[in-house]
C-alpha cells in the first residue's frame, strides 16, 4: 500500500472515530440523566460499545502509520451545547433523552456511509460495514423504545430533534421561550450546515444563552410564578 492510500485510511477512519466518540459521550450522558433503570442499563452497554469501536478504529489508525483520535466532531460539541440550552428552559425527560440519543445515532449512520464512500481496503471497510450494522441495530432498538413509550408521536429526527422544546407549563412566559428556542436552535444548525457562521461563535452564543437562563453546573434553573425551579440536566447527543 502506498503512502498516499495510507494517509487516505487514516483521515477516513480518524473522521468516522470522532462520531464514534460523539456517541460515547452522549451515551454516557444519556445513562446519567436517566432515570429509567432499563434505559440506564441500554444507555451503559451502548457507551461501551462505542469505546470498543473506538479503540478498533484507532489500531487500524497506527496500523497505517496515524496517531489515535480520541476528539469529538465539532457538530457534536455545538449539538451538546444546544441541547444544554435546552435543558435550560424545558427540564429534562426520558423523551428528550430519547430523543436526542436517536437523533445522535442517525448522526453516526451517516459517518459511516460517509466512510465507505471512499476507497479503502477490504479489511478496512468490513470493519466499518461490521460497526455500521451494530449502529444499525442501536437505532432500531432505540425506534423501539420510542414505540413502546407511546409518547403520541414519531421520533425527532434530524434539524426536528435539535429544535423541539418539550412543553412543561401553560405559562405564557415559557410559551415564548418555546417560540425562540426553536428559532434560535433552526438558525444555529443552519448556520453550522451553511458555514455562514463559524462554530467557535455558534458554541460560545449557545454557552451564554445556557448561562442567562441560570443553567451552570449541569442544572438549568428557569422562573414560574414567581419562583425559582430547578430543572433536571437534559442530555444531548
Amino acid at each position: 500500500m502506498s503512502t498516499n492510500e495510507k494517509q487516505r485510511v487514516v483521515q477516513v477512519l480518524k473522521e468516522l472515530n470522532e462520531f464514534v466518540h460523539d456517541g460515547l459521550e452522549g451515551y454516557e450522558r444519556a445513562a446519567r440523566e436517566s432515570t429509567d433503570t432499563l434505559r440506564q442499563d441500554a444507555y451503559r452497554r451502548f457507551s461501551q460499545q462505542r469505546l470498543a469501536f473506538a479503540n478498533e478504529l484507532n489500531q487500524i489508525i497506527q496500523q497505517h502509520g496515524g496517531t489515535p483520535e480520541r476528539d469529538t466532531t465539532a457538530k457534536g460539541k455545538l449539538y451538546r451545547q444546544w441541547m444544554d440550552f435546552k435543558a435550560a428552559i424545558s427540564g429534562g425527560n426520558e423523551e428528550g433523552i430519547l430523543g436526542s440519543c436517536i437523533h445522535g445515532e442517525e448522526w453516526a449512520q451517516k459517518a459511516y456511509r460517509d466512510a465507505l464512500d471512499h476507497d479503502l481496503p477490504a479489511e478496512v471497510r468490513g470493519t466499518i460495514l461490521r460497526q455500521r450494522e451494530a449502529s444499525t441495530d442501536v437505532l432500531t432498538y432505540l425506534h423501539q423504545l420510542w414505540e413502546a413509550a407511546n409518547y403520541g408521536e414519531p421520533a425527532p429526527t434530524g434539524l426536528a430533534a435539535a429544535t423541539t422544546v418539550t412543553a412543561v407549563s401553560n405559562t405564557t412566559w415559557r410559551t415564548a421561550l418555546y417560540i425562540a428556542a426553536g428559532a434560535i436552535g433552526a438558525a444555529l444548525v443552519y448556520g453550522l450546515v451553511t458555514k455562514r457562521i463559524p462554530i467557535d461563535r455558534l458554541t460560545t452564543t449557545l454557552s451564554g444563552l445556557s448561562s442567562r437562563l441560570g443553567l451552570s453546573g449541569g442544572q438549568g434553573n428557569g422562573q414560574g410564578n414567581g419562583q425559582t425551579k430547578k430543572k433536571k440536566n437534559r442530555v444531548n447527543q
